[in-house]
């Protein structure tokens, strides 16, 4: 089946030039388009791709152009002379023109850039022909075939009453017309029909193609015939009860054939295949087909576009005879075969041919975990619930399991050391069974790490590397001591579930990234997230040509391995940034990007460079030579809008330079990079002659503003290109002016110039005629306004640390002083002590007095506090009702004796004079710095303080931890 999938990301196909295995259509990486991807009509008639590398789209809704992330609809509105927005053909050029044709015999052409409504035909255009004498030829639906002798002459009638659906013109220039009526041939004017004694059948002819090699092909409502000798045979009598629609021959001479009702046949090496709606395809009813110069095939059908192409990965899936999608182990055997195990059994690939193995006693399922090769070339295998087993003579016989040595049926790793040991890594521990046959089995009893075996592998000294889900064993053969490899705490590693030995390195990949071993000297690095890398999980490194291969749950990344090394080596002087990586998953042709991991080989090198990856969908194969063609790629880069102060500017053609008027404040590019196989992933480079001569990296980013540029000459260069690789020469330009208004001219300037010199010139005259007046004046002046200023300043200082109503420093004021003080009075180990004092029952005298009167008992009381207060003290209103004294050098006990002076004598004071009857005490806390390490603290216990002062009856002073005191 071939899956259909949203996302796309490589373009990476065989080369154009090097000769490649064709792959089978269920090879073919997919992709769907309709109206909800923003096309305006999901009937496809025509496709076409122009110089610029646009696709075209015709439908019967309108032509839509796409550069890859986007469709822009044209129809009547935007081409005007067009009689009907429903189109039936497109017609490239090889001049980068693109006429189109359609509905009540409309008839357009683009030519660098612009729209052009040619004269309409008397009925429907099925298709048009330019011949190389400049004449335009019209098949027309119901009247026949017209043709002009320029694109405005009047309409030369040759055939009338059928309907013709194509022309082609030959290379020795004759016409070919195919209609209702059967094929015709045109020879200078002169029609002649080829009748049923050429070998045609009596049928009505869709399509026409000329090969390559001159070979005309004919698509007819019984099937495709090809011309050879002035004889038409059919093509592959398959094709001959089908009606065909469309033709196309690929870059590798293989020949499409859409049709009617059965979807698209593809005739090559690998025979006639066949793919229909039940493989993906949109609908079985194909109107048009293309191939783009990046060699992908565009099927337009009755129900969307679709696009076939070749990408890095394929697949083998159940759906081509695996055993089942779930694929937990690859083997890549010394003979060249490919050995897959999966939850449902295990199969054997050679030559594209796949070989289903069937265990010898028993019938049920058998689910495979791991897999390995012994120096005979015998193959193991490693079960979820049979045990050890082993292939012999095409079957599968069963070795070992928990009735007679090992110490679980879960067998997830097996491998062969440089001495025939076979060391068999199971759920429960590790076994080693030797060439005598005898048994050994370890636990974490014996030194193992974990008894979950997930990994194996065998360092050049001979040592056993054992991974885990809680860490990685080292079993050395001489001392047959295990040693557990510790991770450096920052690295929060537990799970190993693969190594690859590299040298005298190591690599694991674990549940936080790739670690890199320095067996030499035991040192270890980690390439993970804060490094860059995707993802946290690795299962298993393949080392393939200048990458490492890693693969994880949300698919299979590569890495440039010397940048990698880089990194780890100096990762002071090399930025994560600096290592090439990429991230391949299903917009790359991977059923899955899930790889399984967990057992071992979980992925494999295969002797022909290929990777092949177990997945949840089958085995992925990723080819990585097809990753070196991506910078021989053409590629093409377009200016699609300019915008000026957010108006859309008509793009100018060829060299011609746009002229703005003065004032523009904003400038705006849009521009695309058109590969249709990762739009999305392209990057690009613009620069702006005239305002800066470097190239500016815009990452992804398609759009390019600049704002109030000044006049002058522009030039505006953009450029794409594909990740990872070198930038091509593909440059677009827009060459641009803003005028200057005329106080911008260099003439007015000049004026301007002149007259401000001779201005300087007289005031300097004039300054020095006066110089002695002024000098004496602007002395006063400036004496006065700084005298004034000082006193303003005085005044804000004053304003700024006292409070209006007391005239007592704010609380401003005073968390500056302890900020400044606090922490010296620490260091020099001096007591320092605070009190908060509150008005008691203030809320009282203000409902009972007025909040007038209540003011003047807040003055009152800071009256009461200059006179009382000690001269090394500190007062200030901490804000409405409360007042903060700070006593220097007094513990709380001696700050509380200063306090209780001031709280007598507001007791006693006589505030008659305020109101009748008004009497006022007040309430303290008290605390020192003895037990705080800062100033809120102390704040905080000075508060705490007074709550219990005022919970504890009032007009009291209590200290912080020792109560209420009563002072003589």
């Amino acid at each position: 089946m071939v899956r259909v999938v949203s996302c796309i990301f490589l373009f990476l196909c065989f080369s154009a030039v090097a000769e490649s295995a064709r792959l089978s259509l269920s090879d073919y990486f997919t992709e769907t388009w309709s109206t909800r991807a923003g096309l305006p009509h999901n009937s496809i008639n025509g496709v076409a791709q122009t110089k610029d590398g646009y696709i075209w789209i015709a439908t019967w809704e309108g032509l839509a152009r796409f550069n890859g992330r986007e469709f822009k609809l044209f129809t009547r509105t935007e081409i005007p002379g067009l009689p009907d927005s429903g189109l039936r053909s497109l017609i490239a050029m090889e001049n980068g023109d693109l006429y189109i044709v359609g509905a009540r015999g409309g008839i357009a052409l683009r030519s660098q850039g612009g729209w052009r409504a040619l004269p309409s035909s008397s009925a429907m255009v099925n298709h048009a022909l330019v011949t190389e004498q400049g004449e335009l030829w019209l098949a027309l639906e119901g009247q026949g075939i017209v043709y002009r002798a320029s694109e405005t002459a009047t309409e030369q009638k040759l055939l009338d009453k059928l309907s013709a659906y194509r022309l082609l013109q030959d290379k020795t220039g004759v016409i070919w017309a195919a209609t209702s009526d059967g094929l015709y041939q045109i020879e200078n004017k002169q029609v002649s029909k080829i009748n049923e004694d050429s070998g045609l059948p009596n049928a009505s002819v869709f399509t026409l193609l000329l090969t390559e090699s001159g070979t005309l092909i004919v698509g007819t409502e019984k099937g495709a015939w090809q011309k050879k000798n002035n004889k038409f045979v059919a093509i592959n009598p398959v094709l001959n009860n089908e009606s065909i629609a469309s033709l196309l021959e690929d870059a590798q001479g293989d020949l499409w054939f859409g049709t009617i009702n059965k979807g698209v046949f593809r005739l090559s090496s690998l025979g006639l295949e066949n793919l229909a709606a039940d493989d993906g395809l949109p609908n079985n009813r194909i109107l048009s087909l293309l191939l783009d110069r990046e060699k992908s095939i565009w099927v337009g059908t009755n129900a969307g576009l679709f696009r076939l192409r070749e990408a890095p990965f394929t697949n083998w899936s159940q759906s081509r005879g695996l055993a089942s999608d779930y694929v937990r182990t690859v083997l890549s055997h010394s003979d060249g075969s490919l050995w897959v195990g999966s939850s449902n059994g295990l199969n054997r690939i050679e030559n594209g041919k796949l070989t289903t193995l069937t265990q010898a006693y028993e019938k049920d399922p058998l689910s495979v975990l791991s897999l390995t090769e012994d120096k005979q070339g015998g193959v193991w295998l490693g079960t979820y619930t049979a045990g050890l087993m082993k292939v012999v003579n095409g079957q599968i016989y069963p070795v070992k399991n928990r009735s007679n040595g090992l110490i679980s049926n879960e067998v997830r790793a097996v491998l062969f050391d440089a001495f025939d040991n076979l060391w068999v890594g199971t759920a429960a521990g590790l076994t080693k069974i030797d060439p005598a046959g005898q048994i050994h089995s370890f636990t974490t009893e014996d030194g193992l790490a974990g008894d979950f075996i997930m990994a194996l592998n065998e360092d050049d000294h001979g040592r056993l590397w054992v991974g885990t889900g809680v860490g990685v064993s080292i079993f050395d053969p001489v001392t047959e001591q295990f040693k557990t490899l510790e991770f450096p705490t920052q690295f929060s590693t537990e799970y190993a579930f693969g190594f690859y030995l590299d040298g005298d390195k190591m690599w694991l990949a674990t549940d936080r990234g790739l670690v890199r071993y320095n067996l030499s000297t035991d040192k270890m690095s980690l390439f993970g997230r804060d490094q860059g890398l995707p993802v946290d999980k690795l299962f298993q490194v393949i080392e393939q040509g200048d990458s490492l291969w890693l693969t994880s749950n949300r698919g299979v990344i590569q890495v440039n391995k010397a940048q990698l090394v880089a990194l780890l080596d100096n990762p002071e002087k090399v930025q994560p940034m600096s290592v090439s990586m990429q991230l391949y998953d299903e917009g790359d042709g991977m059923l899955s990007a899930q790889a399984n991991g967990g057992s071992n080989p979980a992925a494999v090198l295969h002797s022909d460079g290929q990777v092949w990856v177990a997945t949840a969908k089958g085995v992925a194969i990723a080819t990585p030579e097809r990753l070196k063609e991506a910078s021989k790629r053409r590629l093409s880069t377009v200016i699609e809008s300019f915008e000026v102060d957010g108006k859309p500017i008509t793009l100018p053609v060829g060299n011609e330079v746009l002229s703005l008027p003065a004032g523009v404040s904003r400038v705006s590019f849009n521009y695309a990079g058109l590969s249709f196989i990762m739009p999305g992933r392209l990057n690009y480079q613009t620069q702006l002659s005239g305002y800066n001569q470097q190239w500016v990296d815009r990452g992804r980013l398609a759009i390019t503003e600049y704002t109030n540029l000044p006049p002058g000459d522009y030039t505006f260069k953009v450029r794409a290109g594909y990740p990872n690789s070198d930038w091509q020469n593909n440059e677009q330009v827009l060459r641009f002016k803003i005028a200057p208004y005329f106080w911008q001219k260099t003439s007015f300037k000049l004026f301007i110039l002149v007259a401000v010199l001779f201005a300087a010139y007289a005031i300097y005259k004039y300054r020095l005629y006066h110089y002695k007046r002024i000098e004496i004046e602007l002395t006063e002046k400036v004496e006065q306004q700084m005298h004034d200023l000082q006193t303003q300043a005085d005044a804000f200082a004053h304003l700024a640390n006292h409070d209006q109503l007391t005239q007592l420093p704010n609380r401003r004021a005073f968390d500056i002083w302890l900020s400044e003080n606090f922490s010296q009075f620490q260091r020099d180990n001096k007591t320092l002590s605070i009190a908060i004092m509150d008005i008691d029952h203030f809320k009282l005298i203000n409902d009972n007095f007025s909040h007038l009167i209540g003011d003047k008992v807040i003055c009152e009381i800071a009256r009461l506090l200059r006179m009382n207060f000690p001269d090394e003290g500190y007062a200030a209103r901490w804000g409405g009702e409360e007042f903060t004294l700070l006593f220097p050098y007094k513990n709380a006990e001696e700050a509380a004796r200063l306090c209780e002076i001031i709280r007598l004598e507001i007791a006693g004071y006589d505030f008659s004079e305020l109101a009748d009857s008004l009497s006022v005490t007040v309430s303290f806390g008290v605390a020192d710095n003895a037990q705080v390490a800062d100033y809120d603290r102390l704040l905080s216990h000075a508060d705490n303080a007074l709550y219990n002062a005022k919970n504890n009856g009032r007009n009291q002073i209590f200290i912080y931890n020792q109560g209420c005191i009563t002072l003589d």
